[in-house]
């Protein structure tokens, strides 16, 4: 792209203008695009307007105007694309509902010790539900531990993925899906595993279930601004809350975590995460139209 003078074999009144910007650099590229097609195009700055105009030779106007205005229409999405807000975690963390569940939880591991048979009466178990519809132990076995570190361990990370998941949807919406989704996780756990008898004691479910609604929301923000974007970019949020499920869920050789209940725990929350991702209007989730 350049200039034609008195030294070149080309004139200005022989050119045609094929468009007109702003900015020497929406000239130059969309100059770019012409030059791609294999013809040759020249800029000039107007005078007095202070804009830039593009210019071709007659021959190929048709063809290049064409040509333009199809780039025009393939840039326009991404004009208009949601982006990233900086208040991406619009909501408070609900640090009140978080102190409530702690203390559920912890009142709940001192009664335990005092009286063993409270374990027997609300573990989850696939016998008890399945066997003898014994309904609220998938919701009362999230608040028992076997141990200090177990009971430590869903409070540290039900903090840190029960605050982000408050952040994003409101914490009073977050905590009773978190818990919902626990509670699914471990009937299904049940169900899968009649008529086997099948225990399982900790908050874990609950916390795999709020880990499955970030990568549920996250996945769901990304499908909307899929313009463009590659589908490793789209599915991170999926694949990062996969990678995190086997390497804070999956338990280690011969112990006794509840994989098959981590996964449930995921799953449904992935998948009302990606319900509410879905179902939520534009400018009333976490991302913004700029």
């Amino acid at each position: 792209m350049s200039d034609p003078d008195e030294n070149t074999s080309t004139q200005w009144e022989e050119l045609v203008e094929v468009g007109r910007y702003p900015t020497l650099a929406q000239a130059h590229e969309h100059g770019l695009v012409i030059l791609a097609m294999g013809d040759p195009c020249w800029v000039r700055a107007t005078v007095p307007v202070g804009e830039f105009s593009l210019h071709a030779e007659p021959q190929s106007v048709n063809p290049i105007s064409h040509e333009l205005l199809a780039y025009d229409k393939e840039q326009e999405p991404l004009a208009h694309r949601p982006t990233i807000d900086h208040a991406l975690l619009r909501f408070p963390p609900g640090l009140g509902i978080y102190a409530l569940w702690m203390s559920s939880l912890v009142l709940s591991f001192i009664w335990q010790g005092d009286h063993p048979a409270f374990v027997e009466r609300a573990a989850s178990s696939s016998i008890g539900l399945i066997g003898r519809a014994e309904w609220w132990r998938p919701f009362t076995g999230l608040f028992l531990h076997a141990d200090d570190p177990h009971l430590v361990g869903n409070l540290l990370s039900g903090l840190f993925f029960g605050s982000l998941v408050a952040r994003s949807i409101g914490p009073g919406r977050a905590w009773v899906l978190i818990l919902f989704c626990g509670t699914l996780g471990n009937a299904l756990t049940s169900a899968l595993t009649y008529p086997e008898s099948f225990v399982s004691i900790g908050a874990s479910t609950a916390v795999f279930g709020a880990l499955g609604i970030l990568s549920g929301l996250g996945f769901a923000a990304m499908l909307r601004i899929r313009t463009r974007l590659p589908w490793a970019k789209i599915t991170a949020p999926l694949v990062a809350g996969i990678i995190l499920l086997g390497w804070l869920g999956g338990g280690s050789h011969g112990g006794n975590t509840d994989v098959i209940g981590h996964i449930f725990g995921f799953a449904t929350g992935l998948g009302t995460g990606l319900l509410i991702g879905i179902l939520t209007p534009v400018n009333m989730d976490y991302w913004r139209l700029k």
